[in-house]
């Protein structure tokens, strides 16, 4: 997950009976895949148990389905048009649908989909499995978007690998199940303008069904089961980023009394957990003209023709706290670390703990640690604590990074109504993103 949206539309929805097994007290989740299907145009959905297709609008099943077998959906300018795939020659079932339509299997099983509009194309289809069930909206630009339906604890399966990597020590996976449960009910309809609660992109935590599951990663899941992290008996939001650079980001605001300066290291002068992690240390230089268009490109920074650029101060982890941007008119404007990392482009200020040189041909050079905001748990710190020679649990894992807070069932836990239901299916404004 990296720190942190679109229309209101209609869909098709895939809606297994139950999904993986598992039987959270909780409402389903509704996770957006953006990553992969968003903006497309044309999809494959299927089952691997037979199914039925039913028009939630008027409540009438369209179609009965044999395990296996494969449907078709496209927009246009209508809406969706649906059709089963044969050898012989495909049958349209349903054109101009607003939606939603459900798939529903008549067994616990997987369902996946497939983007047939990729700009690369494939011999082979391209499907994604996922636990749950899909829902296919049609979007006001006329585009489809995919949303998984899915219970809290299959999720967390498809969110672990694709975090911190499958093959990472079982207590760096234990950290991060219990991060991530956390994550998710603190944060539970974020995206509830967009008709779901989070999406697999770096605004969120990345997701990849069950695709990336393993049995390692799913026995971190299932041993860490209904824990989560508390402060003052809430909910913390248990932000995490790929590594802290040696010192953890501090809660500007002041609310989350968690989220604090941490030496990122064993004890003072001791080398930092994630010293050896590719780029925990790297070098990034614009020229003149080049951060002169991308300042520009920004209202927030957006002065003309650039006299210079100042970093005003630090937090009290390092971090650039304001930057101000002057004109050769004299016009300034001043941002925060985060809006001027967002403006410079993530992957190349990888952080904000950085220093900055104006060179003497007016580039500048920026010298920073770590990657990703520097909030709560690193994921490269948490697998070198994990590992050898310090081989320390989830439980110190957690502790380290979250100052104060305990690890306790989530059956304990009293949630807000926000974080203990769905979303509604379908709302009129766009939620605003946040970054990453």
């Amino acid at each position: 997950m990296r720190f942190p949206c679109f229309a209101a539309c209609a869909a098709i929805v895939v809606l297994p009976l139950a999904a993986c097994a598992q039987n959270d007290p909780l409402p389903p989740l509704k996770i957006g895949l953006d990553r992969t299907f968003r903006h497309s145009t044309a999809l494959l959905v299927s089952a691997e148990s037979a199914f039925s297709l039913k028009d939630a609008a008027t409540n009438t099943v369209v179609a009965r389905a044999a395990p296996g077998a494969i449907y078709r959906i496209v927009s246009n300018d209508e809406g969706m048009t649906l059709a089963r795939i044969d050898k012989k020659q495909d049958e349209q079932i349903a054109s101009d649908l607003a939606g939603p339509i459900e798939l529903i299997p008549e067994q616990n099983t997987t369902v996946k989909a497939a983007r047939l509009n990729d700009p690369t194309p494939k011999l082979t289809v391209p499907w994604r499995r996922y636990h749950g069930s899909l829902s296919v909206k049609f979007e006001d630009d006329a585009t489809l978007r995919v949303i998984n339906v899915v219970d809290l604890e299959a999720y967390l399966c498809g969110v672990v690998p694709a975090e911190i990597g499958a093959k990472s020590p079982l207590e760096a996976l234990k950290a991060q199940a219990v991060a991530a449960r956390t994550y998710t009910l603190k944060n539970r309809g974020k995206l509830a303008r967009e008709g779901m609660d989070l999406d697999d992109t770096t605004r969120c935590q990345s997701y990849v069904g069950i695709d990336g599951e393993t049995a390692f990663v799913t026995a971190a899941v299932d041993a860490t089961k209904g824990q989560v992290i508390t402060y003052g008996d809430a909910l913390i939001d248990a932000t995490y980023s790929t590594d802290s650079g040696g010192v953890t980001a501090c809660d500007p605001t002041g609310a989350a009394p968690y989220l604090q300066a941490v030496p990122d290291c064993p004890a003072p002068g001791k080398p930092e957990y994630a010293a050896d992690a590719p780029k925990h240390l790297w070098l990034c230089t614009f020229s003149g003209a080049q951060i002169e268009a991308l300042l520009c490109k920004d209202d927030r920074t957006n002065v003309g023709k650039l006299k210079v650029l100042t970093i005003d101060g630090v937090d009290t982890s390092g971090r650039i706290a304001t930057a101000t941007v002057v004109g050769k008119d004299g016009k300034t404007k001043t941002v925060t670390g985060p809006q001027l990392r967002q403006i410079l482009g993530y992957d190349q200020l990888r952080s904000t703990l950085v220093s900055m040189k104006v060179l003497q041909d007016g580039s500048y050079e920026f010298r920073g640690r770590g990657w990703g905001h520097g909030m709560g748990m690193s994921q490269l710190g948490a697998v070198a604590m994990a590992s050898p020679p310090y081989r320390k649990s989830y439980k110190d894992i957690l502790t380290h990074y979250y100052v104060g807070v305990q690890i306790v069932p989530l059956s304990t836990v009293k949630l807000t109504p926000a974080q203990a239901s769905a979303p509604k299916q379908f709302t009129q404004a766009p939620a605003a993103p946040r970054g990453s």
